[in-house]
């Protein structure tokens, strides 16, 4: 009998607490990187061409636009002194083409007026 009271006491030592831990204790899950396929690796390929050949598209049209207007600009700026340069030129002339500086230059040199060979064509 006491042989089989040592049995039972180590055997209910090694039996399963009666009561069991109210949480489970979680794993970590560890995930694996996707694969990429071809069909996705190309068109992430294509999608950054096409990104970066509109970024160099942008950059170069902003400085052909910049250049033009520079251009635009600088020729604007000649048209303007050629005007000024034109009025100043017409200006001269009616100067020197007025009855006043005629008289005053034919008494410089020593010339008459007669008014014998002057002829009237507005009457």
């Amino acid at each position: 009998m006491a042989q089989n009271a040592y049995e039972y006491s180590s055997a209910a030592a090694q039996q399963a607490p009666l009561t069991q831990p109210r949480y489970h204790q979680r794993k970590a899950i560890k995930y694996k990187a996707a694969v990429w396929t071809k069909k996705e690796r190309g068109l992430v390929i294509f999608v950054a061409a096409v990104v970066l050949s509109l970024m160099v598209g942008a950059v170069f049209t902003s400085m052909q636009i910049t250049k033009a207007t520079n251009s635009t600009t600088a020729i604007e700026t000649k048209i303007s002194n050629t005007k000024q340069n034109n009025d100043d030129l017409q200006t001269k002339i009616q100067d020197v083409t007025s009855k006043s500086n005629l008289d005053k230059v034919a008494k410089k040199y020593g010339m008459t007026l007669s008014d014998d060979s002057v002829r009237n064509i507005n009457q």
